[in-house]
């Protein structure tokens, strides 16, 4: 049986956090949240009366992934931040976890091949749309399901990104050649939705059915900035195309072919005392 306290909770605390903070992240927030209010009914506590203790056995349950703790982590810090501030209790038993720390993730860039392959199957113009938007753009699911013809200025696109921030895409040439064939309205437009458009889990459902197992619109992305950050190495220019807040962020996403790595280390410069150093005789090893 559910316990009713803290759904209502729950609520409560997805109001207050959403007048701040994007939908998804709402959801996700939230989503913790009652996990852990549906383990302390199991334990036969109320989530109020957690002990820092009782929360860090909890985290154990959650997914062995450091990312995965760390976002439950961080969910219930901030349920218990606004549980204090609305008086519910009088100290946050979340202050007191350790830091999560999550190692840096290797990229996983969708290989040319199978974009291609990809492209090639797509049953419609549309679908193709989709692959170039986030393999040539970089674009979210989030950020391609809205995508209205309205949204094109002078070669680019105007994308409300996350946290509502706006950026400014660049359109590549052969997007822009398959923009010619739609329609005045939205790119993606849905009857079954009260918004006129795909969802964007739609968009990554279909994404993944197009490239096959093991791709997603998530690979494309890093496709994208991985043949971006070769090209011309500017990172800071990739954080704005990606719409990336921290640097940190966009460092992910950047997979650096090893031919690249070698020719730039074998052009590190030396210095004629280095090389005389080097090449002084020695009798041991």
């Amino acid at each position: 049986m559910r316990d009713n306290k803290i759904d209502s909770l729950a609520d409560d605390f997805a109001t207050w956090y959403a007048t701040h903070a994007a939908e998804g992240t709402v959801e996700n927030r939230t989503r913790y949240v009652v996990r852990l209010g549906e383990w302390c009914h199991h334990k036969r506590l109320f989530v109020l009366d957690a002990t820092v203790q009782d929360l860090s056995e909890w985290l154990l349950t959650v997914g062995e992934a450091p990312s995965t703790r760390k976002n439950a982590a961080d969910a219930i810090k901030l349920f218990y931040k606004w549980a204090v501030s609305t008086h519910l209790i009088g100290q946050s038993p979340a202050a007191d976890l350790p830091t999560i720390r999550v190692p840096r993730g290797a990229p996983k860039p969708t290989p040319d091949e199978v974009v291609t392959r990809a492209i090639e199957n797509a049953p419609r113009l549309r679908d193709v749309l989709m692959i170039m938007l986030a393999s040539y753009g970089g674009l979210r699911a989030k950020e391609i399901a809205p995508l209205h013809t309205s949204d094109v200025e002078s070669e680019m696109f105007r994308i409300v990104g996350k946290g509502g921030h706006i950026r400014y895409v660049p359109i590549h040439p052969l997007t822009q050649e398959l923009l010619t064939y739609f329609p005045t309205g939205f790119l993606f437009p849905s009857r079954k939705n009260m918004t006129g458009h795909y969802l964007p889990a739609s968009i990554s459902q279909r994404l993944g059915r197009l490239l096959g197992p093991g791709w997603s619109g998530h690979t494309l992305r890093h496709h994208c900035a991985t043949k971006f950050f070769a090209e011309y190495q500017d990172i800071h220019a990739l954080q704005e195309l990606l719409g990336h807040v921290q640097l940190s962020t966009t460092l992910i996403y950047t997979k650096i072919d090893n031919p690249f790595l070698k020719d730039q280390v074998q052009k590190l410069p030396s210095s004629p005392a280095l090389e005389r150093s080097l090449n002084r005789p020695r009798s041991v090893i």
